[in-house]
């Protein structure tokens, strides 16, 4: 953002004040549909020294113009303006003095008179906790029982990474210039943005074409869904092996294999270690079936998969992990697979990532196309770092481990972030806190191995957003259809194809 700035100012000739004067307009538009119209309406707006601050204070004009009472509370001496800001100060100056202070302490009469907090303290180039006054003025604004607006980000969040340090602005919505934040979606941020805007303040789209990061959602899906083959058959929609399953643990095998048949996959191939047995009588009818050797816990044993090793040529995916235990014999032989197998795809999922634990460069040694599909404990114990490390930077940790296993990393969360080896990043735009139930990682694994091994995909990178994004809106499907509170795995891959239909119209 801060380039796109930079470059429509000096490349472009888009001067720096009618960039500043469409974001205030804008924000101020957002402002009157949440407050129902401005006219009579007390609004406070907090202005920092740089142009987040000169937003706020154009944002008054517009508001006094609309027949609010308006109150510019400066963080900042007005000599301390930026030049921008400074003209912004100077043009309200002249058209209502009044209306501007300069913070002095919490205000105290009419402190909770006002309709609206409007934060236009700190923009995109601050980082760590808050310097005071910025703190008090925090603290101040969560006192006062009225609607928060934040202007670009909520001050003391940080824009890359949605960390805070301390106090941070809870903002009942979020006004964000030109493009979405990615702290806006991450961490701390996602909770204090509230309901995000975008705001068109002139800067060309293409300006932003290089930004290295971007949003997952229904137009990304469709591009990896791809057109189904006109006379295709089985073949042609990908063959998946599912290798999963310890004793006790079929169901997690299950719930992928089952996935992979409602996301697409033409065959769905289910190798379970023999002492695992009996399958439960729940599964698919459509599903294949095989047993491998296993050891006497019901794990796959150390020699297990040497016989699929030569035949993995003929599926498009192996979806390796799910429910396969933590046994040193079952991680010899993931970590066999993934050296020698030669499938198009491996998508390595929970146990079959833990046999990799702090080992992540061992990963590097693959002759399939991989991805995994760590959660943040997942990703901590690949990397030999701790979950708050992950917590704090998901986008930069799965940026890291992209590079070092040079493969795709699908890192769930909420929300869920996509790497390349190559730095590219993506951000999910769908999934609803009642996902977080045991299984739907499972089920989120046989998705993406049906997308990568569908012979109508796209296939690569785009398989794999596809993937996310069709799990995710399938848990938003099945949330809407029965409860946040109370859906299951099973009920994602129920939805699944629902969520294709809502993303494809077929």
């Amino acid at each position: 953002m801060r380039a796109a700035d930079r470059r429509a100012i000096g490349e472009i000739g888009i001067p720096g004040p009618v960039l500043m004067e469409n974001a205030a307009r804008g924000a101020t538009d957002m402002l009157s549909r949440m407050l129902g119209g401005l006219r009579g309406k007390r609004i406070a707006i907090l202005c920092g020294r740089g142009n987040n601050g000169g937003d706020g204070i154009a944002m008054a004009r517009h508001a006094i113009n609309a027949g609010a009472l308006a109150d510019v509370i400066l963080i900042h001496p007005p000599e301390e303006l930026s030049p921008d800001a400074a003209l912004q100060h100077r043009i309200l100056a002249a058209f209502a003095p009044d209306s501007i202070t300069v913070w002095s302490g919490p205000p105290g009469e009419g402190r909770a008179c006002y309709d609206a907090v409007v934060d236009a303290m700190l923009g995109t180039g601050t980082a760590g906790s808050l310097r005071e006054p910025y703190g008090d003025a925090v603290a101040w604004s969560a006192s006062v029982n009225a609607a928060k607006l934040a202007v670009d980000i909520p001050t003391g969040i940080d824009s890359d990474t949605g960390a805070a340090e301390g106090r941070f602005f809870m903002a009942t919505a979020t006004a964000t210039m030109a493009a979405l934040k990615p702290g806006l979606l991450l961490g701390r941020g996602a909770g204090a943005a509230g309901d995000v805007r975008v705001i068109d303040i002139g800067t060309p789209v293409s300006l932003y074409a290089d930004a290295g990061i971007a949003l997952i959602d229904a137009e990304c899906a469709a591009a990896g869904i791809g057109e189904m083959k006109q006379g295709g058959n089985k073949y042609d929609r990908g063959k998946v092996l599912v290798i999963a399953g310890s004793g006790g643990m079929t169901g997690a095998a299950v719930m992928a294999s089952e996935a992979a048949l409602h996301a697409g996959a033409g065959l769905t191939l289910l190798a379970l270690p023999a002492r695992a047995l009996p399958i439960p009588q729940s599964i698919a009818p459509e599903i294949m079936t095989l047993s491998l050797p296993s050891d006497e816990a019901g794990a796959f044993a150390a020699d297990a998969f040497d016989g699929i090793i030569g035949k993995s040529e003929s599926y498009g995916a192996i979806a390796v992990g799910p429910g396969l235990s933590r046994s040193p014999e079952a991680a010899r032989a993931v970590r066999g697979l993934v050296a020698g197998g030669r499938s198009a795809w491996i998508v390595l999922d929970a146990d079959g990532l833990n046999a990799f634990a702090g080992d992540a460069d061992a990963l590097r040694d693959h002759e399939s196309a991989l991805v995994i599909t760590p959660h943040h404990g997942e990703m901590a114990r690949l990397l030999g770092l701790k979950s708050e490390e992950i917590d704090s930077d998901p986008v930069g940790h799965a940026r890291d481990a992209a590079r070092r296993i040079n493969g795709i990393v699908v890192l769930k969360g909420a929300p869920t972030v996509v790497a390349e080896p190559g730095g590219k990043a993506f951000i999910n735009s769908a999934g609803n806190p009642g996902m977080g139930t045991g299984g739907t990682g499972d089920v989120l694994t046989g998705t993406i191995a049906a997308l990568l091994a569908r012979g109508d995909s796209a296939g690569g990178t785009a398989g794999v957003l596809a993937a996310v994004y069709l799990h995710s809106l399938a848990g938003d499907l099945a949330a809407a259809a029965k409860s946040v509170h109370a859906i299951t795995a099973t009920d994602i891959i129920h939805f699944l194809p629902h969520a294709f239909r809502a993303v494809t119209s077929r």
